[in-house]
């Protein structure tokens, strides 16, 4: 079972060094399209020196989308057309 996405904030509340938490939470918002959210939680993680460099890929990754999973959905099909 998936957590909520309130129980992740609450978790986050509890484990503010937890990336794996802070991840899931950057994911979720930008899948919808609260890229201000996803940015404000990568900026007040505590710095504790440089994140692995798969980390940082995954962060980059997310942030720098143009489109929602939401807004994918919505542009036609070949075969719609």
């Amino acid at each position: 079972m998936r957590a909520s996405v309130k129980e992740l904030y609450s978790e986050l509340e509890r484990a503010p060094e937890d990336w794996s938490v802070r991840l899931r939470l950057v994911e979720v918002s930008v899948d919808s399209g609260a890229f201000e959210e996803a940015k404000r939680l990568v900026r007040t993680a505590p710095d504790e020196g440089p994140l692995p460099k798969e980390l940082q890929n995954r962060i980059h990754e997310l942030l720098s989308r143009k489109e929602t999973p939401a807004d994918i959905a919505k542009l036609p099909r070949a075969k719609d057309s």
